[in-house]
């Protein structure tokens, strides 16, 4: 269990990690996608990372700054390299006049602080400051080494991540809080493919999708002919001459089960009409409400990983040539080689040219190694709730980090509005998060 003096130093603290996650969220650092200013992504995740640094050193860590890609703080350097901690400081896009708050200006109200970066990974990134603040406090030694690493680039294609491991290998053991308790220690692998062909079906603009990794809400077609198709209209279908829209719903690639896309149900509906070959071609490679990819003769689960998922997440057609977006989720029982050559096949069947825009895969830590197995007794011992490993979909911080996983800190049943409007973390798991934070800590490397 966690030392009595470092529960007492987290909680004499906890004011003060406030202050500092308030400080950190008002830092609107948004990573550029080009350099700014003379920094990789731009003034504002480098000032974030100063901040961070800053803090760090204050704690007599030995700090690096890898050119604002990432920065990194050792507890001694000196110890043999074991754990490392691995947060990020920028943050997506806020709309503010979503927010009930300024998103870069943090507000408490209710026991929570609202703000871009909350959960997502400012939070976690001051728990894990707080928690090496109380074990050093404390005076209890480390024997090995604990590693720090802020990086500034995660929403953004964590070109951070390789900048620096282009230059420093990982520590051994490597967790990120940038996810889901108890632990996540399986990530599918990912194929983003795009299709094209030049397309005689009667369609002077076809409108869908704004996001490769998002089952798209809205769908929206003018026709250059006059439709004559045998489908009923429905209540999603939306006709006004020869503009024709479907209102859908919006989910993430990873769980598109729970969305209603609607570049399907448009083409399955325009695809009645027997002048839209190529709609009804894509209606047949994505049926609409199927998302195992039977369409395209790859769906395949295993107990462990789950159903690969597969949507159509982007479709534009302009001048007579149509192009697409296809985001496919695949279990550890296949391969990336595979998928890509059964689709590529499906397409070609049909017509269309397909080609690989990002192919990624599964990321998996066996259940039974040591350092799952110490981060499910630290979970369990905080909570006093059973641990166990999970699967998923989407992609974390430590996918392409062999023996990393994710530990917390989102809870089980939580929905903290994470990249959504008004974004939050109570206040009591900022404080229980740093108790788990630093229990990981004292764990894997105490003496």
């Amino acid at each position: 269990m966690l030392p009595e003096a470092v529960c007492n130093r987290i909680h004499a603290n906890h004011a003060d990690a406030v202050k500092t996650l308030s400080r950190l969220i008002g830092f609107p650092s948004v990573a550029a996608p080009q350099p700014q200013d003379g920094y990789p992504y731009g003034k504002p995740a480098a000032d974030a990372l100063d901040f961070m640094l800053h803090q760090l050193e204050e704690l007599g860590m030995t700090c690096t700054n890898y050119e604002y890609h990432m920065g990194a703080a050792d507890w001694d350097a000196s110890l043999p390299q074991h754990l490392g901690i691995l947060c990020h400081l920028d943050v997506v896009p806020a709309v503010p006049s979503n927010w009930k708050s300024d998103p870069f200006t943090a507000e408490i109200r209710d026991g929570r602080i609202y703000g871009r970066g909350a959960i997502d990974d400012k939070g976690p990134a001051v728990a894990v400051l707080y928690a090496l603040r109380a074990i050093r406090e404390s005076g209890i030694p480390l024997r090995k080494n604990v590693r720090f690493l802020l990086g500034c680039n995660e929403e953004n294609g964590s070109t951070d991540l390789e900048y620096y491991m282009a230059r420093h290998a990982m520590p051994p053991q490597v967790f990120t809080p940038d996810g889901s308790y108890p632990i996540i220690h399986l990530e599918k692998g990912m194929l983003r493919l795009q299709f094209t062909k030049a397309t005689a079906d009667p369609i002077a603009r076809f409108s869908a999708g704004t996001a490769p990794n998002a089952v798209p809400a809205d769908a929206a077609v003018s026709l250059s002919a006059a439709f004559c198709g045998t489908a009923e209209q429905g209540s999603q279908i939306i006709r006004q001459g020869d503009e024709l829209a479907y209102k859908g719903i919006a989910a993430h690639a990873s769980t598109p089960e729970s969305g209603d896309n609607a570049i399907t149900g448009l083409l399955t509906y325009l695809g009645s009409d027997s002048a839209f070959a190529d709609c009804r071609a894509l209606a047949e490679l994505f049926p609409h409400g199927c998302t195992d990819g039977s369409g395209l003769g790859i769906a395949c689960a295993d107990t462990e990983s789950g159903a690969l998922t597969c949507i159509c997440s982007m479709l534009h057609v302009e001048n007579g040539t149509l192009t697409g977006c296809v985001d496919i989720r695949f279990p550890v029982c296949t391969t990336k080689e595979t998928v890509l050559e059964q689709v590529q096949a499906a397409f070609a069947a049909k017509g269309f040219q397909c080609e690989a825009l990002i192919q990624s895969d599964p990321h998996h830590t066996p259940k039974d190694s040591p350092f799952v197995q110490d981060l499910l007794a630290v979970y369990e011992e905080q909570t006093g709730t059973p641990g166990e490993c999970i699967a998923i979909g989407g992609g974390t911080y430590v996918h392409d980090i062999p023996g990393g996983v994710a530990f917390g800190m989102e809870y089980p049943g939580w929905d903290y509005h994470m990249h959504g409007d008004d974004e939050f973390l109570p206040l009591e798991q900022l404080e229980e998060n740093t108790r788990m934070m630093a229990a990981a800590i004292l764990r894997i490397c105490g003496a």
